[in-house]
């Protein structure tokens, strides 16, 4: 009996606990979040007379964040502008500085998501977009994105064939000229898009300098990946993932040959080869992920909770015969498609893993448990 009191007395301890880290220090750490000025005076406190951020949505834009979430489109958009450290979401001109906690703090319905199928969305409002294009996009994405694979919304219009003063011209999918009238769930989602932006600094976050100006801010909405070529990137970081590409996709001597089992749209083969798309070892460790470059994989390993048991060779024809400049623009390539969002791979990080274990016999490939021992020791 007395054991039975003692282990409820246990369970009880672990969960306070648990709930004192999660909600007590979740609060201790952002609950006294407020509005504040950009920036504060030399005591920090808030400049007299200064605009507050953030600010409050619209009414009609809160109804619409409501509707925004029974569409269900946070599944494939995210709304969080990630740091430099993390990818290159201000590179591509989706938001002129990472986000904070502060920026959520007015929003009722906090809609960060975790999966890029489409582009990011924190900032939609400032790429100048128009309500008509808006509309049309939410009625019929494939109308104005060619390609897009996000879900049409045509039950959010009464369609006719005549105009009139609250209607938009659109083409329907047979090619047939049509009339859309949004209803009011419709005009909601478009002001809650219309109201997305972090246009403003805090004292925890500054713009970050950029090539990129607010009108030439990108956006490649219902896309499953990103157009390298006339996105928003830096050059050099689009020659990269081009050259990275071409090395993925080449059955050649100076191709890596990796499309036969990752194949085209990096999701593998089921059962055979891992999916490079969303993967935790394409997102994780860098060092990890250059080393199985320049000696191959082999036995189990588990990629997002599925087990595979199969041989990787190392990239190349022949196999291992890529060099440190390729390996950094293949690797490049795929932590930026289909989905993927991460920092790049230089050929000086290949060559400083490469002069670390330049010992290893040549082909001696890696084991999963080898490689994770490692990682987890350092």
């Amino acid at each position: 009996m007395n054991n039975i009191f003692k282990f409820s007395g246990y369970i009880f301890l672990t969960l306070a606990f648990a709930w004192l880290a999660f909600v007590v220090g979740a609060k201790n750490q952002y609950g006294d979040l407020s509005q504040t000025s950009e920036s504060l005076e030399e005591n920090g406190s808030i400049i007299k007379d200064a605009d507050l951020y953030p600010q409050s949505m619209a009414g009609i834009a809160q109804l619409g964040a409501k509707e925004y979430l029974s569409l269900g489109c946070v599944t494939c958009h995210t709304q969080q502008v990630r740091s430099e450290e993390s990818g290159f979401d201000v590179e591509r001109g989706w938001g002129k500085r990472p986000s904070v906690p502060r920026d959520y703090i007015l929003q009722e319905e906090v809609l960060i998501g975790h999966n890029r199928v489409g582009p990011d969305l924190a900032n939609v409002g400032l790429r100048d977009y128009s309500n008509e294009w808006l509309h049309k996009h939410l009625f019929m994405p494939q109308m104005e994105v060619e390609g897009s694979i996000c879900q049409p919304s045509p039950f959010l219009y009464k369609v006719s064939g005549e105009p009139s003063e609250k209607t938009i011209e659109a083409i329907s999918a047979d090619n047939k000229m049509i009339y859309i009238e949004p209803s009011i769930q419709a005009s909601r989602i478009v002001a809650y898009l219309q109201s997305l932006e972090q246009n403003y600094e805090l004292p925890e976050v500054s713009f970050i300098e950029s090539d990129i100006e607010a009108d030439e801010l990108v956006e490649t909405a219902g896309t499953q990946t990103i157009d390298k070529e006339s996105s928003s990137l830096p050059s050099w970081l689009s020659d990269q993932i081009n050259s990275g590409k071409e090395i993925y996709m080449k059955a050649a001597p100076g191709g890596g040959l990796c499309f036969t089992c990752h194949q085209p749209n990096g999701l593998g083969i089921a059962g055979q080869f891992p999916p490079l798309a969303d993967s935790d070892w394409v997102l994780g460790d860098k060092e990890r992920l250059i080393k199985i470059s320049i000696y191959g994989l082999m036995g189990e390993i588990e990629v997002n909770g599925v087990k595979y048991n199969n041989v990787m060779v190392p990239p190349g024809i022949p196999p291992g015969s890529l060099t440190d400049n390729q390996i950094a623009d293949v690797l490049t390539y795929i932590r930026n498609d289909w989905g993927n969002s991460a920092s790049s791979v230089s050929a000086e990080e290949v060559a400083t893993v490469r002069e670390s274990i330049k010992g290893r016999a040549p082909m001696q490939m890696w084991t999963a448990a080898e490689l994770n021992k490692k990682s987890d020791s350092e």
